[in-house]
């Protein structure tokens, strides 16, 4: 065991060593080497853009970036640096799924059009950005092919003009639309039968209905947001006394992103 004032001052030259080691560690991380960027302004769900930040290469929230470009960083990480004579357009797909979608990033195509952009106007999509350099300048828009069952929108920078030197940010976001199924209860009693529509019991299966996907017959129709697609069919608990007369096209089948369809089940007193 070190004891008196050299152990002291052996124990005191360690710490400083290790602190020191520490914070070269944390430097070369915050610039890139060995880890991924840090990302500052985080929020749940939205797109992330890359930033050089006073030398360290940051990611920030798409909703954060005019003001961080305003303050002169630049867009992409620290060491690229844009071609003269040239502008920056970052283009990012963020893609939502609530509502049963499975589509990414990439599997939209986007368009930059009335410019000229290195590596071609035409791309796929990205939720990290792609970063073209403009080489020719006035007005542009960026477009995207459709993809059924999203809607879509863009922010201010998608469409407008653009100059040298200029950076600007196009956010593309499409939200997969909910499909909707109305399903309705027709009770027919020519034969002494007292029952009504809300005394039957019907279910929706094999896809997922918001609020539940059992529910109380209803002759106008009860309609349910779907918050998954693709193969269902609709059924009833049987009720003594009556038989099932009919049932539509549509109490079985396939439903896709944002189709909206009615079944009609009908049933008769014996």
């Amino acid at each position: 065991m070190l004891r008196g004032s050299r152990g002291r001052l052996l124990v005191v030259t360690l710490t400083l060593m290790a602190l020191l080691l520490l914070g070269a560690t944390a430097a070369a991380s915050s610039n890139g080497q060995g880890k991924e960027p840090s990302e500052h302004g985080k929020s749940e769900g939205h797109a992330k853009v890359t930033l050089c930040h006073k030398g360290h290469t940051i990611k920030v929230d798409i909703s954060a970036v005019k003001a961080h470009l305003w303050h002169g960083d630049r867009l992409g990480r620290c060491g690229s640096h844009p071609a003269p004579h040239t502008a920056t357009l970052l283009v990012v797909k963020h893609v939502v799924n609530d509502d049963g979608g499975a589509q990414t990033a990439s599997n939209f195509t986007l368009t930059i059009n009335g410019v000229s952009a290195v590596g071609g106007n035409t791309f796929a999509g990205s939720e990290l950005g792609v970063l073209k350099t403009i080489t020719t300048f006035g007005a542009y828009s960026v477009t995207e092919a459709a993809v059924p069952g999203y809607a879509g929108e863009a922010s201010a920078d998608c469409t407008g003009t653009i100059a040298v030197g200029q950076q600007k940010v196009c956010v593309l976001t499409n939200d997969d639309m909910a499909a909707h199924l109305t399903v309705a209860k027709h009770v027919i009693n020519d034969h002494g039968g007292t029952k009504s529509a809300h005394n039957f019991t019907l279910t929706i299966s094999g896809v997922k209905a918001v609020g539940g996907n059992s529910l109380v017959g209803s002759e106008t129709g009860v309609s349910k947001t779907l918050a998954s697609v693709g193969a269902y069919s609709v059924t009833e608990a049987p009720l003594p006394g009556y038989a099932l007369k009919s049932m539509s096209a549509d109490c079985s089948g396939t439903i896709a992103l944002g189709q909206s369809k009615t079944c009609t089940i009908t049933n008769e007193d014996l």
